[in-house]
């Protein structure tokens, strides 16, 4: 039972996160003729991973994270959408103290440009950010980053700590 009641609590919280990114988009700057009411965050389920094998030569199989999904409850999957179009895919687990919140994967559509190109990793990173909060973690890592996404992480405000970890600090909101 109070397994149960965990998992269900991390339902909640992903939900959360995902709502309260949903909010906060307006802050973001995109292009003027882009409608960011057309900007949504959801869990990555059978329609995304459909449409996921529109994209071509993905960096990653995004099937495996069913699977990870049911291992690790405590895990945040995020499919990004703008309207009808799969943008991008995000998984993160937080390590077993809750500590560090792992990006396990992010990648935006590869190929032909899409509405949100260039812009996946910070609105992958609003979702992340709120659910680090919620959850009360105090850093965001990249596991294991692609030599070619390391400036895009640094742009987002990452860097790499003492023991080589590429991290980001989570900051508290004051309400």
């Amino acid at each position: 039972m109070p397994r149960e009641r965990t998992n269900l609590r991390y339902q909640l919280y992903k939900s959360q996160a995902r709502k309260q990114a949903s909010i906060a988009k307006a802050l973001l700057q995109l292009p003027a003729r882009q409608d960011l009411s057309k900007v949504r965050f959801e869990p990555i389920d059978a329609i995304a991973l459909s449409a996921f094998e529109l994209w071509e030569n993905p960096l990653f199989c995004w099937r495996e994270v069913a699977a990870w999904k049911s291992r690790e409850p405590l895990s945040l999957d995020i499919a990004i959408w703008f309207e009808e179009q799969l943008c991008g895919l995000c998984f993160v687990n937080p390590n077993k103290s809750r500590q560090r919140i792992r990006i396990v994967r992010l990648e935006g559509r590869p190929g032909d440009s899409h509405p949100l190109k260039n812009r996946i990793g910070t609105l992958a990173m609003m979702v992340i950010d709120e659910f680090a909060q919620i959850v009360g973690s105090k850093f965001i890592e990249v596991q294991e980053p692609m030599q070619g996404a390391i400036p895009v992480y640094t742009k987002l405000g990452f860097k790499f700590d003492l023991e080589g970890r590429l991290v980001l600090a989570v900051e508290s909101k004051v309400s």
